[in-house]
């Protein structure tokens, strides 16, 4: 009887809402991925001595490996249920990170490496994505995708502080066990209240079906988008000023921009304003931002246009991803499905453009032009 008292009283220290406990775990996991996982295009490049094709080819392998993958995390997902898929994606993530250090003293192929988070992150958005489908309300939708995306960047912008801080007076393994642990209770978190399935149906044939046409060039856009920002940018940006700190206070300004913008306007999105209508007004300035980054060559420069970026991120972040969201009905599994293969598809095709040109410029050119695949969408 003692044993379950215990037990049921850590269950009550968690939001009781479902909502409330995804906003927790995502903010945990964000905040665990962020102590040990910034910089690390730069900890390939310039820490490891790796080549930028090499670092491009390890992303190129971490998203064939996610296309790839997730449908069998659908699978899974639909099988033993979607609080069990984000849970198995610990493990992986957890042995990307332990392998991704080791890499400073033991010789381990990238490919490996890159496949485990290729696997990790298939598992993690395959459940996560159905999860909140089913629980997210139609009519606030941009308000909830809003708040689970300002809470990720404020969580992602504490992190790398603190894992900095740690590492220098208490070593990597220290700092390595913590996110771990975090890792493992932002997904327990979840099981605080019940788990769901959902029913399994995918045809490869939907992947050049017409009616997901329109959505597969968007979501083309999107991954070209993902891997440019996240990748791309923060490369470019540290190759050209060779420094971290500079970096690190670009990316921490940009991120609260974002985080702020996301929480207002997911709530105005629900309300006064129409979602397409605000992604379909900053899709030009999003444009004007990736065509004039390659010739940038200053910190001040690089801040504005990345706050600018921010904003407009910010802007239409939350609905947007309530309207892929709205749009995952019939067959939510095929639809993300083929959600996770195109966005795949397009980070590989904006990386090859890098590694055939060997010019930043090309790949930004893409990215602005792709940004008008919204209007499709």
């Amino acid at each position: 009887m003692l044993q379950g008292h215990h037990h049921h009283f850590w269950w009550k220290l968690i939001p009781g809402k479902e909502m409330n406990q995804i906003y927790l775990s995502v903010a945990l996991r964000s905040f665990a991925l962020s102590l040990i996982s910034l910089f690390v295009p730069m900890y390939l490049y310039s820490e490891l001595g790796y080549s930028l094709q090499e670092t491009l080819a390890f992303y190129i392998i971490f998203s064939v490996t996610l296309a790839v993958t997730s449908p069998f995390a659908a699978k899974f997902a639909s099988k033993f249920g979607l609080k069990h898929s984000i849970l198995l994606s610990v493990p992986f993530q957890v042995a990307y990170f332990y392998l991704l250090y080791q890499l400073a003293s033991v010789s381990i192929p990238l490919g490996l490496i890159a496949t485990l988070e290729g696997f990790a992150l298939a598992f993690f958005w395959m459940g996560m994505h159905l999860e909140f489908r089913k629980i997210s309300h139609r009519g606030h939708r941009g308000e909830e995708v809003g708040k689970r995306q300002a809470v990720m960047i404020l969580a992602t912008l504490v992190g790398p502080l603190v894992g900095g801080t740690m590492i220098k007076f208490v070593g990597f393994g220290v700092v390595f066990i913590i996110a771990s642990i975090a890792l493992l209770i932002s997904a327990v978190f979840l099981f605080a209240s019940k788990e769901r399935h959902v029913k399994y149906h995918f045809s490869v044939k939907s992947l050049w079906s017409e009616s997901y046409f329109k959505n597969s060039l968007f979501f083309t856009y999107r991954g070209i988008w993902v891997m440019a920002n996240a990748v791309l940018w923060p490369l470019f940006i540290f190759i050209t000023l060779n420094d971290y700190l500079s970096l690190g206070v670009i990316g921490t300004i940009a991120g609260l921009a974002s985080a702020i913008l996301s929480l207002v306007m997911g709530k105005v999105s629900d309300t006064k304003i129409n979602k397409r209508g605000i992604i379909r007004f900053v899709a030009p300035i999003e444009a004007i931002t990736w065509f004039f980054r390659g010739f940038l060559t200053t910190f001040m420069g690089f801040l504005g246009i990345s706050v600018l970026q921010s904003i407009v991120y910010g802007a239409r972040a939350a609905p947007m991803g309530a309207l892929v969201y709205d749009q995952a009905k019939g067959n939510p599994v095929e639809f993300f499905i083929t959600r996770e293969i195109f966005i795949s598809l397009g980070r590989v095709f904006v990386l090859s453009v890098i590694l055939i040109s060997v010019n930043y410029i090309p790949a930004f050119i893409l990215v602005g032009l792709s940004s008008f695949a919204v209007f499709l969408f």
